[in-house]
């Protein structure tokens, strides 16, 4: 071996360093290759200006280098000096240089409102451009909020939330059947749940096709007359976990034992429905409760009860509360957003900059949604981000340059290999408008 640095030994390795291109993210030229095609960098250079010179870094090139790091498994901004020092990567990656993690702070500190809703509309325009190719036949949209906490009170806007943390309180909407994070806003860590629900449910409807049936399911936290009133405008079937005041909960005494009938692969649970006009509702609604007996803490067996309001007035109960349930899967969708993008702390001490940090979080699960169902085999499109990680995108690879040609090449011994043939066949007839 010539020309190269020996570091010292681990085990029976000599550990050394040579002039050679490598990437340990193998996999993002996939990725890459998908968002070229979708002409992420071009939109995001056409509607977003935060930069007030020409030189550096164009506006697309500086977001994608941010949601990359994200998806590759970045937890902070100070992990760029990762992607910076891998050569191999940057090549796939088409740039010259990932951004400094200085510049990146920049950067997101020179964001404004007005270039918030910049940053907004370009995202819009790429859900536009994915749509033609996504075959789902309903929309069901998860709406849901999280606490991000915070480090400290430092942070504008990382206040104490209702359950006592210090941090952020954002709002989301997620497209079930597609898996994709259709709109989301940071809000101030004391917000109460619904601030601003109208506006947002407004804005997330722009977001989803106009001519596919649509639904809302939520928890009680939105179990409000402005998100009822906003379903039946807009003729939207919605189910929303309630309240069990005492009036609603005297109704549910009592039902009488013949109304209660069995889930059958549930055992012991049951679902009984009635009909109840909550203080100030225009009129009565359709509620399916749920009971299942559960141990108290005196060890006495007693039933635990879970209500809904629906204005869906055909679907039997049993297979409304089962539909319902399915709102719990919102739980791991945020997951994946905080944990699995390392979004929840948020990395400036302007509020602004958190929320373009935010908005550039939504992209890379959007990125790795899209990429999932357009472009992997059927396998991959329930799949964790630390899944794909795992088995496609942080794989070793090495860049070769001859006979005029660039080759990365991978291990024989590669087990995802027809992941890999899958993906390309899939990426060779794709074409975006």
């Amino acid at each position: 071996m010539s020309n190269e640095i020996v570091l010292g030994k681990a085990g029976k390795f000599n550990i050394c360093v040579r002039d050679i291109t490598l990437s340990s993210h193998a996999g993002v030229v996939l990725l890459q290759t998908f968002a070229e095609q979708l002409g992420v960098a071009e939109v995001l250079n056409e509607e977003v200006h935060v930069k007030q010179r020409e030189r550096g870094y164009a506006e697309g090139e500086a977001v994608m280098s941010l949601a990359t790091n994200l998806i590759v498994g970045g937890s902070c901004l100070t992990d760029l000096k990762v992607l910076r020092g891998d050569l191999g990567t940057q090549a796939l990656l088409g740039v010259e240089q990932v951004m400094a993690p200085t510049t990146a702070g920049e950067y997101l500190r020179k964001f404004d409102i007005g270039d918030i809703c910049d940053l907004q509309r370009g995202l819009h325009r790429l859900q536009r451009r994915v749509r033609p190719h996504q075959t789902a036949t309903c929309c069901t949209i998860d709406l849901d909020s999280s606490i991000y906490e915070q480090a400290g009170h430092h942070k504008p806007g990382a206040v104490k939330a209702y359950n006592g943390e210090i941090g952020f309180h954002p709002l989301f909407a997620f497209w079930e059947e597609e898996g994709e994070l259709l709109f989301s806003h940071l809000r101030r860590g004391s917000a109460h749940t619904v601030r601003n629900v109208g506006w947002f449910l407004r804005e997330t409807l722009k977001r989803v096709p106009a001519h596919l049936p649509k639904k809302l399911r939520t928890d009680s936290g939105f179990y409000a007359l402005t998100v009822v009133k906003f379903c039946e405008v807009h003729t939207i079937t919605f189910s929303i976990t309630a309240d069990q005041t005492a009036p609603l909960r005297a109704r549910i005494n009592a039902l009488p034992e013949a109304a209660w009938h069995d889930i059958e692969k549930h055992g012991v649970t049951q679902v009984a429905e009635l009909r109840y006009q909550p203080t100030r509702w225009p009129r009565a609604y359709r509620y399916i409760v749920k009971r299942d007996l559960r141990l108290n803490k005196t060890g006495r067996s007693e039933f635990h009860y879970h209500a809904f309001v629906t204005n869906d007035e055909t679907t039997k109960p049993i297979a409304l509360a089962e539909w319902h349930a399915q709102h719990a899967n919102m739980e791991n969708r945020i997951k994946e957003h905080k944990t699995g993008l390392s979004l929840e702390k948020l990395p400036s001490q302007r509020f602004h900059a958190n929320w373009a940090y935010l908005l550039i979080g939504q992209l890379a699960f959007n990125l790795v949604a899209w990429f999932k169902r357009l472009v992997l085999p059927a396998d991959y499109h329930q799949a964790t981000l630390k899944t794909l990680r795992y088995q496609v995108l942080n794989v070793a690879g090495k860049i070769v340059h001859t006979a005029r040609q660039f080759f990365l090449v991978l291990s024989e011994a590669y087990l995802y290999q027809d992941t890999w043939r899958f993906a390309l066949k899939q990426l060779a007839g794709l074409q975006f408008a």
